[in-house]
């Protein structure tokens, strides 16, 4: 496979993956322009799972356009964004202003296949290693409450999109790490066209530097591989990079987010 079509394939797999997440909601919303761009909202309160995602190397402003319109129809006081692979040129980054989304931000996409090698081992692990598991449905309150804490957001926003319906669709997979029985981390994964999406990795303060995050990530691409996964993807922090290099993600290229 080429390179251009495995990172293709799993910009791809990430559209998909965001419109498998507003199909899941009994409110969510779908439309594809003509060249394929997706609007998809899950009127939560999480922007980028509200908006424009376009996955062709070079996005057709006019397209963009058109789905900017749609948008604000239905968006109503709901935060959006609008999400592009590569760097935007001038005329779409009037478009996003022009709508109210004049915040940039650049998002590394990293990859790494799940038939590679091992990972490097993470340093600092706990020595006593982590629990890692599955979590149920009706546990979307706990989950809620974990990546809050970690990211320091309230809770409502995270179950203003993972209620217990939307966990327990088949394609997504949500995980909490406990020590000693005590909840100290979560992530989740989106399982879609043979790749793995991971997001919202987090550990609580006090349990950082452990290997907590590490341990979650793991846990996802073992789940995901024996689950018939090839790749995993990821939109990663500047911070965030060093640690999933280590877990054998690489940058295979830089998407932009346009937020308000």
């Amino acid at each position: 496979m080429s390179y251009e079509k495995k990172v293709s394939d799993a910009a791809g797999a990430f559209q998909a993956a965001v419109r498998a997440l507003a199909e899941a909601r009994p409110d969510g919303f779908v439309e594809h322009g003509p060249g394929g761009a997706l609007l998809a909202l899950t009127r939560s309160l999480i922007p980028a799972l509200n908006g424009i995602v376009s996955v062709t190397p070079t996005p057709d402003p006019a397209e963009i356009g058109l789905l900017c319109q749609k948008a604000e129809k239905e968006v109503g006081t709901l935060p959006w964004s609008i999400r592009l692979r590569g760097e935007p040129d001038g005329e779409l980054v009037a478009l996003a202003a022009g709508h109210g989304l004049g915040t940039l931000s650049r998002q590394p996409f990293m990859l790494r296949g799940l038939t590679d090698g091992p990972a490097t081992t993470e340093p600092g692990r706990a020595a006593e290693p982590p629990s890692v598991r599955l979590l149920e449905d009706d546990e979307h309150e706990t989950f809620a409450a974990v990546l809050g804490a970690a990211f320091g957001a309230p809770p409502a926003i995270i179950t203003s999109l993972y209620t217990p319906t939307v966990l327990g669709r088949p394609f997504v997979r949500a995980y909490l790490a406990e020590v000693d029985g005590v909840p100290a981390g979560a992530g989740l994964a989106v399982l879609t066209r043979q790749h793995v999406g991971l997001a919202n990795i987090g550990t609580l303060p006090d349990h950082r530097r452990r290997g907590l995050g590490r341990a979650i990530t793991d846990t996802i691409l073992a789940d995901a591989r024996a689950a018939g996964a090839h790749t995993a993807y990821l939109h990663a922090s500047d911070e965030t990079v060093p640690l999933f290099e280590r877990a054998g993600f690489r940058t295979e290229e830089s998407w932009t987010a346009f937020t308000a």
